[in-house]
């Protein structure tokens, strides 16, 4: 069986998303999501989009010089706005996007319901429907699936603890990606001080200084250039993994991830 590298999985993801927008057969689409794009609120957000975003994320937001952001975990999670907000009016300049302080809290929730509409007409699933994605992709085998997951995720990973209810909580698209483009941020490590090692919670952590939780409920705050830190890195186990998935198995564990509902 052929083996999927790191970054030709990506590929594959992105092949397979690619695929499903240029194919997807229009009656596959639920008439009331069509009907939110003719929304008001909508079409204003389209208009306000298209003068001062599309240039950088496309006209229908599904990317160019800038990211997918149908495909954005933040505008997917994002309730009225508020996340879209607050990119808007501070923009992200380590990312290359400036901030739009002059667009008001009514032009925001224009957009805002236009970049939803966009989701809910193509991608958003939800455990009330299905999504033009979820057919798509979901072409493993559970049963195959399940014993993959037993076999190689189960040692992190719990199906009636942190993926509970997984399918209901992330589209498939978002699920997908999850799986290949795993996201965290290190939470707990060490620090070791005057010849002593504190383990805990990291609460802040820059270059300069460094505050660790112990399970006392005590913050302990150093400077950096007086101790040692360590901050294990939480996507190990994934990174090593990934290379040993084979094509099928990545399908087979999407499939039985998403009868978790």
């Amino acid at each position: 069986m052929k083996r999927l590298p790191f970054l030709s999985a990506s590929l594959v993801l992105g092949a397979l998303l690619a695929s499903c927008s240029k194919t997807l057969p229009a009656q596959e689409i639920p008439i009331s999501k069509q009907n939110v794009l003719k929304q008001d609120n909508v079409i204003r957000g389209q208009k306000l989009f298209g003068q001062n975003c599309a240039a950088c994320h496309g006209a229908n937001a599904t990317g160019g010089m800038g990211p997918n952001l149908t495909m954005s975990a933040l505008v997917r999670h994002d309730v009225g706005g508020k996340d879209i907000g607050t990119v808007i009016h501070e923009g992200r300049m380590d990312k290359g996007m400036p901030a739009f302080p002059q667009i008001t809290e009514e032009q925001v929730s224009d957009i805002a319901a236009f970049l939803h509409a966009r989701i809910d007409a193509f991608t958003r699933a939800s455990a009330l429907g299905a999504s033009a994605f979820a057919g798509s992709l979901n072409v493993g085998d559970a049963n195959a699936g399940k014993a993959v997951f037993a076999a190689k995720c189960a040692t992190c990973h719990s199906v009636t603890g942190d993926l509970k209810g997984i399918a209901t909580k992330r589209d498939p698209a978002e699920l997908e990606q999850a799986i290949l483009l795993p996201k965290a941020k290190p939470e707990t490590g060490s620090v070791t001080a005057a010849g002593k090692k504190y383990e805990g919670r990291f609460l802040h952590r820059d270059g300069f200084t460094v505050t660790l939780q112990t399970a006392d409920g005590v913050s302990h705050t150093w400077e950096t250039d007086h101790v040692t830190v360590n901050v294990p890195d939480p996507l190990k186990g994934h990174k090593a993994l990934l290379p040993t998935y084979t094509d099928k198995e990545i399908h087979d564990v999407f499939s039985y991830l998403e009868t978790l509902k």
